[in-house]
């Protein structure tokens, strides 16, 4: 059920961004494979789960890999603009950063009361013209900390 609790509460979390028009799972090369898929876009792709000792029986750790990526929208005007191009890259990966940004706050702050918390956060990687397609955004991996439900944790007394 933690499996289950985790992607549902990091759907909620990214979904309740007005800014995210999609939030999806699966695999990564069919982001956009029907052609269906509203953009600003979430990609969550749960990678692995690390034992974390046999202390800590009541909780689980998953690493969740949070892709948020945008279409690049490119003038078809001549521009010599040099600097900023043609096109929106700056502003995909200036608003796919904050909606990922919000997300990692929102998931710390547990706005969704699920006890699900961030052990920790990695860096976050710019995406450019990914998955075949013209999607600009970020990427980042978050480990988080999981209530097993199933499982309660002795104590003394």
């Amino acid at each position: 059920m933690s499996y289950f609790l985790t992607l549902e509460t990091l759907k909620k979390v990214f979904e309740s961004d007005d800014r995210t028009s999609t939030v999806i799972t699966g695999d990564a090369s069919e982001v956009d494979s029907y052609k269906k898929n509203l953009f600003p876009l979430v990609h969550l792709d749960v990678t692995e789960s690390p034992f974390i000792s046999v202390q800590n029986t009541s909780t689980v750790q998953y690493n969740v890999v949070i892709t948020v990526v945008d279409i690049r929208d490119v003038n078809k005007k001549q521009d010599r603009d040099k600097f900023w191009k043609n096109d929106n890259r700056h502003e995909n990966w200036n608003k796919t950063r904050d909606i990922l940004r919000t997300g990692e706050l929102k998931i710390i702050k547990d706005i969704f009361d699920s006890d699900i918390s961030a052990s920790a956060i990695g860096e976050a990687e710019l995406l450019s013209f990914v998955r075949e397609n013209t999607l600009d955004g970020w990427q980042q991996t978050f480990t988080l900390d999981v209530p097993d439900i199933y499982v309660k944790a002795c104590t003394n007394g």
